[in-house]
């Protein structure tokens, strides 16, 4: 048996400047749900014009929102 996979969406409260997260972990028998899942919130976040980073076992695998303000720079290096 595989062992399960747990995804962890960070982002960042523009409107209250403060830092959430949320773990999320495969359902049984599903094989992509954590990351779906995580996808489908970060996509409110980005509707909201709020900076965020999905990591798997402590790795960045995806971010978004324009400005990264995260790690200011990466999308526009001559920022920051």
């Amino acid at each position: 048996m595989r062992d399960k996979i747990t995804y962890e969406l960070s982002w960042r409260d523009e409107d209250t400047n403060r830092v959430g997260s949320k773990k999320f972990t495969n359902e049984r028998g599903k094989d992509h749900s954590a990351f779906d899942a995580a996808c489908e919130m970060a996509q409110v976040l980005d509707g909201n014009m709020w900076p965020w980073i999905i990591e798997r076992d402590g790795q960045e695998i995806a971010f978004g929102w324009g400005g990264d303000q995260l790690n200011r720079g990466r999308l526009f290096p001559t920022c920051g």
